[in-house]
């Protein structure tokens, strides 16, 4: 790849729907190369491993029957090759603690295990395993302002200050005693040089709003954490300045993210040399916050900087704990990172830090699990060649690519993997079998749509960030400021604060609150949509008429739905208020057992968003990432979702891994002095770090499997109680040929209260989630399967019941739609996360005790202990994109520990150059050789000015001479005579001819006609 600075003439837009570049291949060599692959091509042109040379396969997996079926012998019964708990684990999965994947891939025999009491671990030691990757913050749970589809969701740590305390020696770097003033970089590169010399300024400020509304920031407004760095340094006015600058930074990322935007590129956006140490700035903010140059990104090799001894130069260590999403992605962000400042690094004396990650698994990928099928078909599909056959036994659906989901960059921009777009059509079957009516579907959910909308009343009240915006018009036409100001914004808001009875400086700048209510559900995800609004504006009644109700004979047309009292029981969920409304509901209109069984459907929708059922969610916040969703298709990646993660992990050089190394017990500092890091791991093996990142799952947290000492701080440990973490299952299942509806990838079936024909709306409960929803993967996976997921209570059963009572009852619902003629599977394989021992369950959820701030919490770091893992993003919990993006935050902290906060330099905005001004006074008073420079500059002037009117004087006689040639071949052409223009009647002039009915109407003026702007208007 090349690693050349860009030049305008390289940088394409790169934005909107289509692809952010042409797929590339990721070979052997472990980089992403220039070339091409067909569309089914994957990340490596290496055979997969057969079923048994992997060994993730059923040999090694746990089974209720063993390895043959007792409901038929054809299939092939797996349990999904889960870490569960059992007899033997010891011995089966911890055996030689140095298998590299390459070995768990290939069939390669596992290397000699390591008799140090010290972890050993090689550059090499991950040998590539590839067989076929404003958000003002990921932490934020504060809801955006303006629609569901938010372009930029908030920093709730920047926008209140949580009642947990925070020591001291947690903050990433203290600033020195006497501060120094901060070195001005010298740049050697010419304004505006990385701006297309050939582009309109419109164009060019178009690609680059896109390109920021890509990248999880507000195009017109500060994030968070710029306003934290800039209040100091720069005015209102030099706000639109800075927003174009970064948002053209953002435009060169964007134009091919294959390839890392470097200072002087990021410089060159730049209009003028003075705003030359902003862009700076701008670029280690975006570079730090990994909203640029992350991910697979192969950068050119560091120069050398300093002859010093490399042995005399420290070294830290940084342990990563888990090769999940989260893990992953902080482990090659400080990679980026690191080669990126190694020259910083170089002037404090530090080599590179060296990156460990520990995971605990044989595989990587965490809860992104990508298990490969025995089965082969017959006949591969049409364009399926090459690609793996697996079962997504985790993270599987890719929720929409726009609008700034860093899982775009990873997927389609760097490692360019195919995949397929989910269809929403659906169709829901009765308990019976029998298609629903979709009219009565659509009144069913509008009425559940709008029981949400009225328990939304009681949801959490945040507070909203600081808005500092920029000159909209200006950022939208590319034009600069026409004046700096003179206050900085910090000194404005003191000053305003400091007036009477003005708000303080907190409360300045900050927009009013937005209520968001529920409008819709995602029947793909079960993730509820919400837009600006008010809960509850209207009476039940009302909604309930205008739904298609027919309200009963007794009920009055003001009547409505009034939950407060539900909502105010101490032990309120939002499970108990949602019944509660149900139940009212029901006092009014008539609710039969099949609108029951619809209205379960989609409540079994909800809890499979949230692993758990509705009765263990918080009344407050069991939508506290509302308004965070991306835009776009939801889409699967074909071949498996763990190609993700592994290309991470290879991808452009292999990281320093080690799997098959569970950690047992992590001793860091809490004081003011530095002290190292001991992570113990369960085969007595140990390693001394600086700063550990632990991306350990909330559900490990909660068993208290891995030790911390000291203990976890009680705010810490209160938010691991008060947070939820649930359990969802998946039972999927390889046919022969398919039976169902191709063309769609989803349906669903309705399930029955114990008592079929039950009003009762508790007793639904237990039995909703089972089975419930079904997807058609068969274009994902090469083979005709179906994955039918096992929701709320049903997740948590899944656990402790075998495969075969499983398949049979998948069987017997699907024959009662599809007909008595449908197959046994010919493969089926179970989920248990609940018993997988590194997981403990599928992700995090708002648990009915959990406070506001609590995910906030999860993520503030204790001494040289830092956290990640999608329990510790409260924008996108439960997610894979918020495991990521919490890895990427983590790293950005890690990093400010590092190297200390970004150093601006004072003043920012660097003074225009000064000429010197000779009045007439010392015009006289000077000498001959002080009066030589300017005359002959004069000089010049006035040959140069000379030259030009002459080349004027020759362009006008020439425009003269064609002018006098065009105006002949006009009248030639038009009959015009001088005659002819003679006998027109002048009705301009007084006394022109009678024709004029108001022939002095019309007088000549002294002023003439100015067509110039109007010196009222605001940009002037």
């Amino acid at each position: 790849m090349r690693t050349s600075p860009r030049s305008p003439s390289d940088l394409g837009t790169g934005l909107g729907k289509e692809p952010l570049s042409q797929p590339r291949r990721v070979g052997s060599s472990s980089y992403i190369s220039n070339s091409t692959p067909p569309r089914s091509g994957g990340l490596s042109h290496r055979p997969s491993p057969s079923p048994r040379e992997d060994p993730e396969s059923p040999a090694g997996s746990h089974t209720s029957s063993g390895p043959v079926s007792e409901i038929g012998s054809e299939i092939v019964v797996q349990s999904g090759d889960m870490e569960l708990d059992g007899p033997g684990l010891e011995d089966s999965d911890m055996g030689s603690s140095t298998t590299s994947l390459h070995a768990e891939y290939t069939g390669a025999p596992p290397a000699p295990s390591t008799t140090s009491s010290h972890l050993q671990t090689g550059h090499r030691s991950l040998e590539s395993p590839l067989s076929h990757v404003s958000d003002q913050s990921e932490l934020s749970s504060i809801p955006p302002s303006v629609s569901s589809k938010a372009t930029t969701p908030v920093d709730s740590e920047a926008i209140r200050e949580l009642v947990i305390p925070r020591p001291r020696n947690l903050s990433p770097a203290s600033p020195p005693a006497s501060p120094q003033p901060t070195p001005r970089r010298a740049f050697d590169i010419k304004p505006r040089s990385s701006i297309p010399a050939g582009m309109d300024d419109v164009t060019y400020a178009t690609q680059c709003l896109r390109a920021a509304e890509h990248s999880r920031l507000d195009p017109y407004s500060l994030h968070e954490g710029e306003y934290r760095l800039l209040r100091q340094h720069i005015t209102q006015a030099q706000v639109t300045t800075y927003l174009q600058i970064r948002n053209g930074i953002l435009r060169l990322w964007y134009s091919n993210v294959r390839r890392p935007v470097t200072r002087e590129a990021a410089v060159g956006c730049a209009a003028h040399a003075r705003w030359f140490d902003m862009a700076s700035v701008c670029f280690d903010w975006l570079l730090r916050h990994a909203y640029i140059n992350y991910g697979c990104v192969e950068f050119p090799p560091a120069p050398t900087i300093s002859t010093e001894n490399p042995c005399n130069r420290k070294r830290k260590t940084i342990v990563v704990i888990g090769a999940g999403m989260a893990g992953l992605g902080c482990a090659r962000q400080m990679d980026a990172l690191a080669k990126q400042y190694s020259d910083q690094l170089a002037e404090r004396g530090e080599l590179p830090p060296k990156i460990v990650v520990l995971e605990g698994r044989r595989r990587i990928g965490g809860r992104v699990y990508s298990r490969e099928f025995q089965t082969k078909p017959e006949t591969p599909l049409p364009g399926y060649d090459g690609q793996r056959h697996t079962a997504e036994m985790g993270g599987m659906i890719i929720t929409g690519f726009e609008r700034g989901n860093p899982v775009n960059v990873l997927v389609r921009g760097q490692l360019g993997l195919p995949f397929r777009v989910l269809k929403s059509d659906t169709t829901l079957y009765d308990s019976n079998g029998r298609p629903v009516e979709p009219l009565r579907d659509d009144r069913v959910e509008k009425l559940y749509n709008d029981c949400l909308d009225r328990v939304s009343e009681f949801k959490f009240k945040t507070q909203p960030s600081k808005l500092i915006r920029g000159n909209l018009q200006l950022i939208q036409t590319g034009r600069e400021i026409t004046s700096d100001g003179t206050r900085t914004i910090s000194e404005q808001e003191e000053a305003l604060a400091a007036l009477p009875h003005a708000p303080s400086v907190s409360e300045q700048n900050v927009p009013e609150r937005v209520n968001r209510v529920p409008v819709s559900s995602d029947k793909l995800t079960g993730r509820v949509h919400t837009e600006p609004g008010t809960p509850a504006t209207s009476k039940a009644s009302t909604r309930a008429s205008q739904f298609g109700w027919t309200l009963k004979n007794s009920v009055h047309e003001d009547s409505t739905v009034d939950l407060s009292q539900a909502a105010s029981n101490p032990d309120a969920t939002l499970g108990s208020v949602l019944d509660d409304a149900i139940v009212q509901y029901r006092s009014l209109v008539d609710l039969a057992a099949l609108d029951h069984r619809l209205l379960n459907w989609h409540i079994a929708n909800l809890e499979y968003s949230n692993a758990t059922n509705l009765y263990k969610l918080s009344l407050g916040g069991w939508d506290i990432d509302a308004g965070y969703e991306w835009d776009g298709k939801h889409t699967m990646v074909v071949g498996g979702y763990q190609a993700v993660p592994r290309g991470l992990a290879e991808c452009p050089t292999p990281l320093d891994l080690k799997t098959k190394s569970p950690v047992r017990n992590i001793k860091y500092a809490t004081g003011d002095s530095p002290a190292p890091c001991i992570v113990e791991c369960e085969d007595g093996t140990a390693v001394e770090a600086d700063i550990v990142v632990s991306t350990i799952p909330l559900g490990v947290l909660k068993q208290g499997s891995v030790g911390f000492d000291p203990p976890l701080p009680e705010w810490k440990q209160g938010a691991i109680e008060r947070i939820g973490f649930g359990v969802l299952n998946k039972v999927i299942l390889v046919y022969k040929e398919p039976f169902w509806d191709t063309s769609r990838h989803i349906f669903g079936v309705l399930r029955d209260a114990p008592n079929k024909h039950s009003l009762i709306q508790s007793e639904y409960a237990s039995r909703r989630g089972r089975f419930f929803q079904w997807f058609n993967v068969s274009k994902m996976t090469g083979l005709p399967c179906l994955v039918a997921l096992m929701a709320g209570n049903a997740g948590f059963d899944t656990e402790h019941e075998s495969n075969d009572s499983l398949i049979e009852e998948a069987t017997v619902l699907l024959r009662k739609i599809f007909g008595r003629s449908v197959p046994y599977p010919v493969e089926a394989v179970v989920t248990r996360w609940a018993s997988d021992r590194f997981a403990r369950g599928s992700y995090s959820s708002s648990g009915p005790g959990m406070h506001i701030d609590d995910y906030d919490a999860m993520a503030r770091p204790v001494g040289n202990l830092y956290f990640a893992g999608e329990h510790t993003c409260g924008t996108h919990p439960a997610t894979v994109h918020g495991a990521y993006l919490s890895g990427l935050r983590a790293a950005s902290e890690v990093w400010d520990a590092l190297l200390g906060p970004i150093d601006v330099p004072t003043p920012l905005k660097r003074p225009k150059e000064s000429r010197p001004n000779m009045t007439s006074k010392m015009w006289r008073a000077a000498g001959p050789e002080e009066r030589k420079p300017y005359e002959d500059k004069a000089g010049q002037l006035k040959t140069e000015h000379a030259r030009l009117q002459e080349e004027f004087e020759e362009k006008l006689a020439k425009w003269d001479e064609e002018c006098a040639i065009l105006r002949a071949q006009y009248e030639k052409e038009h009959s015009l005579t001088s005659d002819s223009l003679s006998q027109t009647p002048d009705k301009g002039r007084r006394g022109g001819g009678s024709s004029s009915p108001h022939k002095n109407k019309h007088r000549k003026t002294s002023r003439p006609i100015d067509y110039a702007e109007s010196s009222d208007d605001p940009d002037l």
